[in-house]
Formats: structure tokens, C-alpha cells, sequence
């Protein structure tokens, strides 16, 4: 593998007729926050360092995960592809569901940068299929420690694994998350790196890093969303917050900052621990935009303009081809992707072209839509539709006063459920 990395850097380097080494890419996802949760996006918890990364970086307004659960979005993200192509629509429950996974066979983000030469790594949350024929190891990480499910205690690791060795690993699972990334950096700062750091936080159980099993008091609800369990829920956060600050640091340490793309999302919205209403309707398990509009920045001094702002709609499926593009690989792409590339957009502030935009959740949400500024939201009988533009908040449903968009969508959708399914 080493011989076939130091292959691909004398290729790129023969291309661009200098030294340069290819970029590194490091994906940063959280775990059910919402936009209401960061000042960043007129929330209730200051976060200094997604601050300081936006503030040196692009912020977008308008990005999306694939599903408000987590699941199908981690699926869409990996593959590049709605999530309905490889049969991941809902929440996979560990074990009891042994035959839900992303399949080997399909191609993924990983194994698109491990066979251009890339170290690649996976920390934290995988969700993508329990057993060990779904395990992180076969879709192209050369490293995975973390948990298979999607929760987990946070002081307790007992069912984490280490590639495909069950392994306990002692400590807070934020800091062993983030230990593992710094490390991986820094044993990876001459060669090309793609490192996936999918933390478990703020997911509930609601566990700071001072909760340890002998410090829990009895009859305590880790898992309800309430005032109890704000303060935590808080602190989790700003966890989160610092974890992200020393990879950047890391990174900038390294000497790798002009060559790195950090790029910082989460999988769903938030779960309403918040005590500030924000501008979005809705939450994980929804179909509104709260649901599935997420936070996201992008970090790449010099390359990306400092404090821009994207207002594009773009989704998780589409980092798969931008991130390939941005690191010049992207000919090693299945051709059959549904994500578009932003690399222009990215780089350039160049303007993303208008598409149709699915959220499919059936049967328990419904599909969900949006065509620009067009908002549409099926499920059974149940038709609404909302203009973005006017009425962010999705309050007043407009479908019969416009007749024709709502049967145009209408149709787009029906088209989609039945073109876009398990092996398409």
C-alpha cells in the first residue's frame, strides 16, 4: 500500500510539474445538531472554534443531510447516492437487524481515495451495518476504532471495535474520538489522508465527560430531552466544540493547513434541547426543514474565501463528488453518483445549478422535496406545500393555490419512489 501511495504522489506531482502533495480531507459530523443549537446560526450555545472555522472559512445556509436519522444519511454521504439505492431508509437498530448495511460491493468514498493511494481512517460512529461483513475495515478505512451502533454509553466501550476486534478502549468517547484523529494526523502529515471523524455526540445519552458510571445518580433519565439534562447537553456540545478546535490545531501544527479541507456537518437535526425556537420547523424525525437543514462549514485557508457565505441547496450525497474533485481523483468515481460536485462552488464561490431534491423516509415520514425555494411534503393523503422564499418556517401550506407546481412536484416524487430503490 505504501509503494502504491508514493505511485499516486509521483503522478500528481508529474501533473501539476511541482512538489505539491495531494490534499488531505477531513470530514468532521456530528451527531443529531441542529442549526438552533449554535450561535453560529442565532442558537443558544457559543461555539468559539466552528465560530473562528467559519469566520476563516465558508458557512452554508442552505445544506442538508440526506434523512433527518441518521442511518440513511451516513449511507447517502459514503456512497454518494440516495440512500434508497442501497436499502438504508430508517435507523439501523445494531444486531437485531443483521442483514441492514451498506454491502461490500458497493463503492464508497473510502475505497475510492484508499485505491488512489490515500491513508485512510474512520473514528467514531459507523451506523452503517452491524455485523462484520458491513464493518468500516471492508468499505476502504485502513483504520476504524469506535462504536458499530448508533449509541452507546459514553465512558463504557465494551461493543467498539477496533477494525474488526471487539475492544474495549478507556476513556470519554469524545476524547478518544478526537485522540485517535490528532494521532492520525500527525502519523499521516507526509502522505495524502482521508479521515472520517464521525462523533457520537450530542446524541443522547445525555452523559458529560464527568458522568461516569460510580458518579451517576440514581433514577437519573440519561436519555429524556429536559432541563435536567440541558446543562449537559450544553457542555457535550461545547465538547464537540474544543474536539474540533484541536484538530484544526493539529492540522495548522502539522504544516498541512494550505493542504487540508476540513469540512464540518451533522447527520440530522437537532432533538429540541434547546430553549431558542429558531427559524426552522421541525427536528430529527422530520420532514420540515428542521429535520434535515444542518449546519455546515468548510475550512481550507487560502483556497476557500475566509468569512463567505453559501446559500446553495446542497446535501451530503454531494460531498462524495466534491471531495474527489478537490483532490483530483475523482476519475476513480462510480459513474452512476446522484451528488454533484462543488468544487467550484467551493473554491470559487461559483453558483450550484438548480435540481430536485429528495428526502425520502417511507413510510413513516413520507417524501419530502425541494425545487429551489419550493418545499413539497407528501405522505399517504397528506399533500403540503410551502414557498421557502416567503415562509421559512413551512406554517401556511399553498398547494391549492398553486395548482401547478403541486401536480409537477407531485409527479416528480412519484417518479422518484419508483425509480430510485434497493439495487438501482
Amino acid at each position: 500500500m505504501k509503494t502504491l501511495r508514493l505511485v499516486f504522489l509521483a503522478l500528481f506531482v508529474s501533473v501539476l510539474g511541482s512538489t505539491a502533495q495531494p490534499p488531505n480531507i477531513i470530514v468532521i459530523l456530528a451527531d443529531d445538531l441542529g442549526c438552533r443549537d449554535l450561535k453560529l446560526y442565532d442558537g443558544w450555545v457559543e461555539t468559539p472554534r466552528i465560530e473562528r472555522m467559519a469566520r476563516e472559512g465558508m458557512t452554508f445556509t442552505d445544506f442538508h443531510a440526506n434523512s433527518s436519522v441518521c442511518s440513511p444519511t451516513r449511507a447517502a454521504f459514503l456512497t454518494g447516492r440516495y440512500q434508497q439505492r442501497v436499502g438504508i431508509v430508517d435507523v439501523i437498530v445494531g444486531d437485531r437487524e443483521p442483514d441492514q448495511g451498506i454491502p461490500a460491493s458497493t463503492p464508497t468514498l473510502g475505497q475510492v481515495f484508499k485505491k488512489k493511494g490515500y491513508a485512510t481512517a474512520l473514528f467514531g460512529k459507523w451506523h452503517c451495518g452491524y455485523p462484520d461483513k458491513f464493518n468500516p475495515i471492508h468499505h476502504g478505512f485502513d483504520e476504524f476504532v469506535g462504536l458499530l451502533n448508533g449509541a452507546g454509553d459514553y465512558h463504557r466501550h465494551g461493543s467498539w471495535r477496533n477494525g474488526l476486534k471487539r475492544q474495549e478502549v478507556k476513556g470519554y468517547s469524545t476524547d478518544i474520538i478526537t485522540e485517535k484523529s490528532v494521532d492520525f494526523i500527525k502519523r499521516h502529515k507526509d502522505q495524502p489522508f482521508f479521515l472520517y471523524v464521525a462523533h457520537q455526540t450530542p446524541h443522547n445519552p445525555y452523559q458529560t465527560s464527568t458522568d461516569t458510571p460510580e458518579n451517576r445518580k440514581e433514577g437519573w433519565n440519561q436519555n429524556r430531552t429536559n432541563d435536567e439534562n440541558r446543562p449537559r447537553y450544553m457542555e457535550m456540545v461545547k465538547d464537540l466544540d474544543a474536539s474540533i478546535g484541536k484538530v484544526i490545531d493539529t492540522v495548522r501544527e502539522s504544516g498541512l493547513a494550505d493542504n487540508t479541507l476540513v469540512f464540518f456537518w451533522s447527520d440530522n437535526g437537532d432533538v429540541t434541547m434547546s430553549p431558542v425556537e429558531g427559524r426552522l420547523r421541525g427536528r430529527k424525525f422530520s420532514q420540515y426543514e428542521g429535520g434535515h437543514r444542518v449546519p455546515a462549514v468548510a475550512w481550507w485557508p487560502g483556497k476557500i474565501k475566509a468569512g463567505s457565505q453559501s446559500d446553495a441547496l446542497l446535501v451530503g450525497f454531494d460531498l462524495f463528488p466534491t471531495f474527489t474533485e478537490l483532490a483530483g481523483i475523482s476519475d476513480g468515481n462510480p459513474d452512476n453518483l446522484d451528488g454533484a460536485s462543488a468544487k467550484d462552488h467551493f473554491l470559487s464561490q461559483k453558483s450550484f445549478p438548480d435540481r430536485d431534491i429528495f428526502f425520502g423516509y417511507e413510510p413513516k415520514l413520507g417524501t419530502a422535496m425541494r425545487r429551489k425555494n419550493w418545499k413539497m411534503i407528501i405522505k399517504g393523503d397528506d399533500l403540503q406545500l410551502f414557498d421557502l422564499a416567503k415562509d421559512l418556517k413551512e406554517t401556511t401550506n399553498i398547494a391549492t393555490e398553486n395548482p401547478q407546481i403541486t401536480a409537477s412536484m407531485r409527479q416528480a416524487i412519484e417518479r422518484f419512489k419508483k425509480t430510485v430503490v434497493p439495487g438501482s
